[in-house]
């Protein structure tokens, strides 16, 4: 009789629980893309890992992630559930649906039906495009004679004042989302990744395309970059709120420094190489040190997600969505707060006020920035078919190109910012002579149909 009550009992729960669910089929992609981005071997934040069965199922430092058979017992469901669930971090909730599938199979007991699997999908570039991808990233070596072009998957390079054929440079990333020649235009390098499964970079010979290295690293795709003024080193932001330093040389260790809640959208070195500015989607920019692998100033707070930074030797300059361009003095922005009276009456003066360097109003959100090599003349990028280009001492425009293919998405300087090359959304790549503001060449870096149908 009690046999048989206990079937009964078990038969009871496994109809209120549903289908039988599988953690290798059905648990695990939950956990791959929403979670393994904090909670993986890359990094395990809380010291909880969700990639290893043994580390699953031991938890992170508060203990056990779950009680087999028992959902309202166990702490990851506590973590998803309610009306402001605490997980997943800068992330929108599970899914009512999600929420049910974890708790059914913690109801279940919780079993490990096989390891963990990450099915990568080919990265496949096509001979010729259905229609022409659009521009992430855009770079023009020192010299102002080669371009480099992100085109999803590939880096397009051509030479700038000849007819010769663009040069495609093929990469296993999903994305790449940012292209840069080193200080002395001796490297190119190509950051991305692949989303939800890892970042990296490749350095290839500017000359002859072949590749010099590269790294990954990460859970997740890395953003943009820049390169260390002595070219030894890149930094990327990362979609888990870190700044990831890759030294070129493979012999030496990535570093990385956590200081945002949320996608590191855009990084850039100081003119010294000892600080980093950096924007996010979490509406801030920070200055950390490179040296203590430290913030050392969250500096101000926008209106709207920041997706580009720059910095010249005195300012650090960030723009986003809010449409806004804004120059920070570095000695200023990171200093000790001026007071003002004496005794009882002493206040704060507005420390946001002692340093901040404004630009005129931009014509739209703010998608790039471009530094000449020199650090004398800045780009600026916005969803507007104008490119404006600025003093950075003096913050004035010099001047401003127009008809770029808008919405710009990318945009660089050569070293002393006679050369500029811009793309965006349209798969379109313009040259200009900023001196002139002369158009030098436009042209769509890689094969599409319709052009080939239109050149029938």
């Amino acid at each position: 009789m009690r046999r048989f009550a206990f079937i009964l009992a078990m038969c009871f729960a496994a109809t209120a629980c549903g289908a039988e669910v599988s953690f290798q089929r059905d648990v695990w992609p939950v956990f791959k893309r929403h979670c393994a981005g904090c909670h993986s071997g890359q990094k395990n934040k809380g010291r909880l890992q969700l990639d290893d069965v043994a580390s699953l199922l031991k938890g992170g430092k508060t203990g056990p992630l779950f009680v087999a058979g028992k959902p309202d017992d166990s702490l990851l469901i506590t973590q998803v559930s309610g009306d402001k669930p605490d997980m997943p971090e800068n992330e929108a909730p599970l899914s009512p649906a999600k929420v049910k599938l974890l708790r059914d199979w913690i109801a279940q007991g919780a079993k490990i039906d096989g390891a963990p699997i990450s099915q990568v999908p080919p990265v496949v570039i096509p001979a010729t495009y259905a229609t022409a991808p659009a521009i992430s990233s855009a770079a023009i070596s020192p010299d102002g004679k080669v371009a480099a072009i992100a085109c999803r998957s590939e880096v397009v390079m051509f030479n700038v004042d000849d007819d010769a054929p663009p040069r495609r440079l093929r990469t296993d990333f999903d994305l790449i989302t940012h292209v840069e020649f080193s200080p002395d235009g001796k490297r190119l390098a190509a950051g991305g990744g692949s989303p939800q499964q890892f970042g990296g970079v490749i350095f290839f010979d500017p000359v002859n395309g072949t590749r010099q290295g590269g790294r990954r690293l990460g859970a997740d795709t890395f953003f943009k970059g820049n390169f260390s003024p002595d070219g030894q080193s890149m930094a990327f932001g990362g979609a888990n709120g870190a700044i990831y330093i890759i030294p070129v040389n493979e012999k030496e260790q990535p570093k990385t420094i956590e200081i945002h809640s949320d996608w590191v959208t855009a990084v850039a070195y100081s003119a010294d190489g000892r600080q980093l500015v950096s924007g996010s989607r979490d509406k801030t920019t920070k200055i950390s040190s490179v040296q203590g692998l430290r913030l050392l100033r969250s500096i101000d707070q926008s209106a709207d997600v920041i997706n580009a930074v720059a910095a010249d030797p005195l300012t650090a300059f960030s723009g986003g969505n809010a449409a806004t361009l804004t120059g920070y003095d570095f000695k200023l922005s990171v200093g000790d707060v001026e007071t003002t009276g004496s005794g009882n009456s002493t206040q704060p003066v507005s420390k946001r006020d002692q340093y901040v360097r404004n630009f005129e109003v931009q014509a739209g959100a703010v998608m790039a920035l471009g530094i000449s090599g020199d650090r004398k003349l800045l780009a600026v990028a916005t969803r507007t078919a104008e490119v404006r280009i600025y003093q950075t001492d003096t913050r004035t425009r010099k001047t401003a190109i127009p008809m770029a293919p808008a919405p710009v998405l990318a945009v660089g300087l050569n070293r002393d910012g006679s050369r500029l090359i811009a793309g965006g959304k349209t798969g379109e790549i313009q040259i200009w002579d900023t001196t002139s503001v002369k158009l030098i060449k436009s042209l769509t870096p890689v094969p599409v149909q319709q052009a080939a149908i239109a050149g029938k």
